[in-house]
């Protein structure tokens, strides 16, 4: 490797000249060039199919060039894109190499990190981020539990858990928060329900529908809204779950309509199957999602390294509010 450029994940000389060409472009922009289509890397990415194909027009209006040809039977590359994608293949290859290495000279080949998260986000986001995380450190052990909102920060106080993700609140100074990105509260149905095709969303214009409820899992008390919390009382659900994978069929069975982030229904949204659409309330459009560590323990090297993964994964989610 000696004498080799090694590259970072973003094209860090030509940053300030482009700066759409970052990590998770890179991502879309590889996946796209590997599928042959923009609906089948938002898939794969769950992300919008309309939030990759802006990016890829923002990177071609930065470059001046045009980089796919839009064919009836998907995207082809052109000649430019083609030099871009090997290297976007060169630069990803290169830095998992990189990584590897510094590993190895940091003594970093084991460790266990213990994360407590919201369960909608074993749904899918933590399975993603620590499967990609795993292949590049197969020694690292993980426990990853799904508890309440609130639990999170006891759970990192108590020494129980290493990262902790859930709404952002005052919390103890015990607990610092490493990262966050917006996350608001929204309606889940499917794209079948009478109430799919509405930009925005009251309690009210529920009335006569079913309505699905998740046990005993509320945001953070002080971001509830006062008519959230008086809806929630005097509801008559069709069914209550403390399992969001229970949930999940119920929804896509067009059964009733949960209310729940994005993050739990990546998958579905992204293929049209089911709609997210936000709640006409300023504090559930407030919520954020936070990446919380111990402020008061040093972290093991193998934590830092999956807190910082994390992190450049919540980056991705801001691509696609």
């Amino acid at each position: 490797m000696a004498g080799r450029r090694l590259p970072p994940p973003v094209f860090e000389g030509e940053a300030s000249r482009h700066p759409s060409l970052h990590a998770a472009v890179l991502r879309y922009v590889k996946e796209v060039g590997r599928r042959g289509s923009i609906r089948k890397a938002a898939q794969v990415l769950n992300v919008a199919s309309s939030a990759i194909n802006r990016q890829i027009l923002k990177i071609e209006q930065d470059l001046g060039v045009k980089l796919f040809d839009r064919m009836p039977t998907g995207m082809r590359p052109t000649p430019a894109g083609e030099v871009l994608l090997r290297h976007i293949r060169d630069t990803l290859s290169d830095y998992d190499r990189l990584l590897a290495e510094i590993d190895g000279m940091r003594g970093i080949r084991s460790g266990h990190v213990r994360i407590v998260a919201l369960d909608s986000l074993l749904v899918d986001f933590l399975p993603r981020t620590l499967e990609a995380f795993s292949h590049h450190h197969p020694a690292i052990t993980f426990s990853v539990l799904a508890v309440a909102p609130m639990a999170v920060f006891h759970d990192l106080i108590a020494a129980q858990a290493d990262i902790g993700l859930t709404f952002v609140a005052p919390t103890s100074p015990a607990v610092q928060l490493v990262a966050s990105v917006a996350m608001p509260l929204g309606a889940v149905m499917s794209a079948r329900h009478p109430l799919a095709t509405r930009q925005e969303l009251n309690f009210d214009d529920f009335d006569g529908y079913p309505v699905l409820t998740q046990h005993d899992t509320l945001p953070v008390m002080p971001f509830i809204d006062d008519d959230f919390a008086a809806f929630r009382s005097t509801v008559r659900p069709r069914f209550v779950s403390n399992s969001i994978e229970f949930l999940r069929h119920v929804i896509r069975s067009d059964l009733g309509v949960a209310f729940f982030t994005r993050l739990g229904f990546l998958r579905e949204i992204a293929s049209g199957e089911l709609v997210w659409i936000p709640l006409a309330s300023p504090r559930l459009q407030q919520l954020q999602l936070g990446l919380f560590t111990p402020s008061q323990r040093t972290l093991a090297p193998a934590t830092t390294m999956v807190a910082r993964e994390l992190v450049q994964r919540f980056k991705e989610l801001e691509i696609d509010p």
